[in-house]
């Protein structure tokens, strides 16, 4: 057991340093729009340290086949294979750092001051005027459909129920009126589409809704 604890504190330091950095990157805009995304890497995480600590065991293995007995080499090589294990997360997690935290820091300050609660079903959110960018950071987190790149005063309303199948999402937003909007009237069974637009000046209101009830 003693010789198995310099082992178990590799894993452990790295899980430490790992969750450190997801609760970096997993900032409070993150957090509204998958309020499960914590756990779900926290899985991933002890899944990594798992596959560290199978991985050390082997390696413990071969340092005996071929008389490794240097402490100093066998922490070094642990390391360096818990790393290589590791080094998704690792870039996955840096990356995501630099995007919320650094690039995109005063963008997404912005959509936290006007998402808000949609206080309909059971979850749900709801913005306006949106810019376009903080509506294309909002789609990372989400399904939402892709509108035009010239698309103005952008309000959207999603609510669902979580359990059950229900759910409303609406987009309303402006194009200047040379661009191209299609009309939609889609009905399945509870599900139905609808995507229609009015002239107001040199714009077009476009509204999308669908729902499934």
């Amino acid at each position: 057991m003693k010789k198995s604890i310099k082992y178990l504190l590799i894993a452990f330091v790295n899980s430490v340093i790992l969750t450190i950095l997801l609760a970096i990157w997993t900032d409070e805009v993150e957090l509204i729009f998958n309020d499960l995304i914590r756990p779900i890497e926290f899985f991933k995480i002890i899944g990594i340290t798992l596959l560290s600590l199978i991985g050390m065991r082997i390696l413990v293995g071969i340092y005996r086949k071929r008389k490794i007995y240097s402490l100093k080499k066998k922490v070094l090589y642990s390391v360096v294979l818990t790393f290589i294990i590791s080094s998704y997360l690792y870039v996955d997690y840096s990356v995501r750092i630099v995007q919320n935290k650094v690039i995109n820091q005063e963008l997404r300050y912005s959509i936290l001051s006007k998402v808000e609660n949609a206080n309909m079903l059971a979850y749900g959110t709801t913005a306006d005027e949106l810019t376009i960018e903080e509506y294309e950071e909002i789609r990372k987190m989400n399904w939402f459909p892709k509108i035009p790149d010239l698309a103005v005063n952008i309000s959207y309303l999603y609510a669902y129920d979580g359990f059950l199948p229900d759910y409303i999402f609406r987009l309303i937003y402006f194009v200047p009126d040379s661009i191209e909007v299609g009309v939609i009237n889609v009905e399945k069974g509870d599900f139905t589409k609808t995507q229609r637009f009015d002239i107001v000046g040199k714009m077009k209101k476009v509204t999308y809704q669908e729902d499934e009830k």
